[in-house]
């Protein structure tokens, strides 16, 4: 069973160049909700980025990257699997 620990990004979509966290392991379960353009699917969007490779919706690696300031996107997730700890850092 996969156990997530944390996602974190920056220029990614329409973040900026400062990392947001999302600590994933505070709770037993984690309820994602918000208003339209809050961040849900971006939140989604990297943690499809960084275990695949590529986003979960219809959207190319080059229009991940931030479009205004167009730096590099990271996309880093720590999860763990049978008492394993893995880290995975995609840009």
């Amino acid at each position: 069973m996969i156990q997530f620990k944390s996602c974190r990004w920056k220029n990614f979509l329409s973040t900026g160049n400062d990392f947001t966290n999302i600590q994933l392991n505070e709770n037993p379960t984690t309820l994602i909700v918000g208003a339209n353009g809050s961040g849900k699917s971006t939140l989604l969007d990297a943690l499809s980025f960084g275990l695949f490779g590529k986003s979960h919706r219809d959207i190319n690696k080059e229009q991940l990257v931030n479009s205004i300031n167009k730096k590099r996107c990271c996309v880093e997730v720590e999860f763990e699997v049978g008492g394993v700890h893995f880290r995975v850092r995609r840009e």
